[in-house]
């Protein structure tokens, strides 16, 4: 550092003061400029390691070994910091780590768990000092994985366990369904009953492959009835279904010439036709679990909407043609879209064909050869056919028939055969035999099911003629039909009495008939005000009607726990809506809530494939709401 000589100043004297403050910043800036050399020095490599030549300053900078006590102006660096804080001030403690999970004992006397509870074998120092039995309990702690996973476990077997029990209730046969039941109540385990279940293949795995399960009663050829698919043992499969399930109830087809002709693959036979095979396809989809509309694959079988698109492309090519298949097929696409059920106009359409096909069966009537006569045959059924079942619906509609009254040509002699019977279809029993098959009384159920329908007739056309022509009140007209019926039901045959019903060996027609009775009793008095006096006679026209309608359940009832609600004929979705509305005005009385859940139950589960079933349940809600009747807790929870 440089040496300034100066002479000696006085305070007083201002150059002396300037000289000094000169100094002072001179000496300031040394300070500065030694520290920066320095720093750079110690912190960056010389310019010979790290710069080229051309750009190294002609510096020799400090290093860290000279001394640094020829530099008195130096402020000293700060040492590096070590790895490990020296401790500051107070210590701090470490965190106490708390146990999770306490011994039983601890945990019932609430006194703070100790660590050698948990992860230690036991004892825990308190119970070790006490000599107490120290039980250390895992699954206590529902916070540990392990905990949670097992505990999910049970609950997905349980969940498990809950939906097959519901599948077997629910779509199981009832013999099934009392056998599981029974199991139950034995006071079985619930890995019991998973070991029970597991013997046998749930009802909702069986019916997705009832081919399988069953040989088809009808073998018939897919091409060149169908472009929908080519998988003809499918095609057997549902026509099957159809004949063994709506057809004996709705029967407008003479099955056994409708079989033959198929058979032949000829599109230009009588009594079989593309359009007619792909409306009862689609009849027959409902009562299978198809989705209702699919391309068609070899995995999932074309459903309902894909066979009616094609029915419905195949009428618009017969447009202005008539024949007796395609007659045939309207009468079943009525049934298949639940607006077209209700359609008048729908309704006008098959009744102008039933006049066609009534004064072409008079013609024909004369010739007696043996083709004229299989026309006949075939001309009759869907004649009268149509007839009953529309008969069933205009009276509910309060609307005159537009059908025309059938002649008694089509009433059988009353006799059974041994080939007449009839098979029900695809029914999973538990065994992978075939059903039993029923006796059919195919002929005395033809007779008296025409009987009653010409009755029906009469009840829908009578109310629409003049009083003058009457001459009688609506009170006594509708005494004088009620008698009418009951003549009717008093001279069934032994084989179509009531009591057969609680046979097993009667048939869904047999159920159809005693359904459309009691049907009609409750439309007889539908426009019969009752009173509000119990001993009035009024009022016996409503317990009449109540009576009715608790059968008409039971009838049903009998049909779901026989067979399976997923197989009832369409027309039974009207009876079930004639006796819910009739129960709706008095669901305080037990018998008639009970009755009315169970119809409610059969028609929920026919929904899911029916359209016509759905809108049945909101036109119930809806006659609930208008008459400010509260509908069942088992009703609401479906709705």
């Amino acid at each position: 550092m440089p040496q300034f000589n100066c002479p000696p100043c006085h305070g007083s004297d201002p150059t002396c003061l300037a000289a000094a403050q000169s100094m002072s910043r001179l000496l300031l800036v040394q300070l500065r400029y030694s520290n920066f050399v320095v720093t750079t020095a110690y912190f960056y490599p010389t310019p010979t390691e790290s710069c080229p030549d051309s750009l190294a300053l002609p510096l020799t900078p400090y290093t860290k070994a000279q001394d640094m006590s020829s530099r008195p102006f130096e402020r000293p660096l700060l040492p590096v910091p070590s790895a490990v804080a020296s401790p500051v001030g107070n210590t701090i403690r470490p965190r106490i780590k708390k146990a999770s999970l306490a011994c039983t004992e601890c945990r019932k006397r609430k006194s703070k768990a100790m660590l050698s509870c948990v992860g230690l074998p036991p004892p825990c120092e308190r119970c070790r000092r006490q000599k107490i039995e120290c039980i250390l309990d895992e699954e206590s702690d529902r916070r540990r994985r392990g905990v949670l996973e097992r505990r999910l476990d049970v609950l997905e077997q349980d969940r498990t366990l809950l939906v097959r029990l519901v599948d077997i209730i629910r779509d199981g046969s009832q013999e099934e369904a009392s056998r599981v039941l029974n199991y139950i109540r034995s006071d079985a385990s619930l890995d019991d009953i998973r070991r029970f279940l597991a013997q046998s293949p749930s009802p909702s795995e069986a019916e997705h492959v009832p081919r399988q399960r069953f040989s088809p009663l009808y073998h018939v050829p897919a091409w060149p009835w169908t472009s929908v698919t080519d998988d003809s043992n499918y095609i057997s499969h549902l026509i099957s279904i159809y004949f063994s399930w709506n057809s004996p109830v709705l029967k407008w087809i003479e099955r056994d010439l409708f079989i033959r002709d198929m058979q032949s693959g000829n599109i230009d036979s009588p009594f079989c036709s593309p359009f007619l095979v792909n409306a009862i396809l689609a009849v027959a989809c409902c009562y299978c679990d198809v989705p209702e509309t699919n391309s068609a694959s070899d995995v999932v079988p074309p459903g309902r909407l894909d066979f009616f698109d094609e029915a419905k492309r195949l009428l618009g090519q017969e447009e202005g043609k008539f024949s007796l298949t395609s007659f045939q097929g309207r009468s079943a696409s009525t049934w298949i879209m639940g607006k077209h059920m209700l359609s008048w106009q729908y309704l006008v359409e098959i009744a102008d064909c039933a006049r066609q096909l009534q004064a072409r069966r008079n013609a024909i009537a004369v010739s007696a050869d043996e083709k004229a006569q299989e026309l006949l045959l075939a001309l009759d059924t869907a004649i009268t056919g149509s007839f009953s079942a529309l008969s069933s619906i205009f009276p509910s509609l309060h609307k005159a028939s537009i059908m025309p009254k059938p002649t008694l040509y089509d009433l059988r002699p009353r006799h059974h055969t041994p080939k007449d019977v009839w098979w029900p279809y695809g029914v999973e029993d538990g065994s992978p035999a075939m059903p039993v098959p029923i006796p059919a009384h195919s002929n005395c159920v033809s007779t008296e099911l025409l009987k009653l329908q010409l009755v029906l007739w009469e009840i829908s056309n009578n109310p629409f003629q003049s009083i003058g022509q009457l001459c009688c009140t609506k009170e006594e007209m509708a005494e004088i039909f009620h008698q009418r019926l009951k003549q009717w039901v008093t001279e069934l045959p032994e084989c179509l009495t009531h009591a057969s019903l609680l046979d097993s060996a009667s048939t869904p027609a047999v159920l159809d008939m005693h359904l459309s009775y009691h049907s009609a009793v409750i439309n007889v008095f539908e426009d019969i005000k009752t009173a509000n006096d119990p001993y009035s006679p009024l009022n016996e026209v409503q317990a009449i009607r109540l009576s009715s309608a608790r059968i008409i359940c039971s009838l049903l009832e009998i049909f779901g726990s026989r067979w399976s609600v997923h197989y009832m004929p369409f027309i039974y979705i009207r009876y079930a809506n004639i006796a819910l509305s009739i129960l709706l005005v008095d669901l305080d009385n037990a018998e008639n809530r009970g009755h009315f859940i169970n119809s409610y139950t059969s028609l929920h589960a026919l929904s899911i494939r029916l359209p016509i079933a759905k809108e049945v349940l909101q036109l119930i809600v809806e006659q609930a709401r208008q008459k400010q009747t509260e509908l069942p807790k088992e009703v609401l929870c479906l709705s």
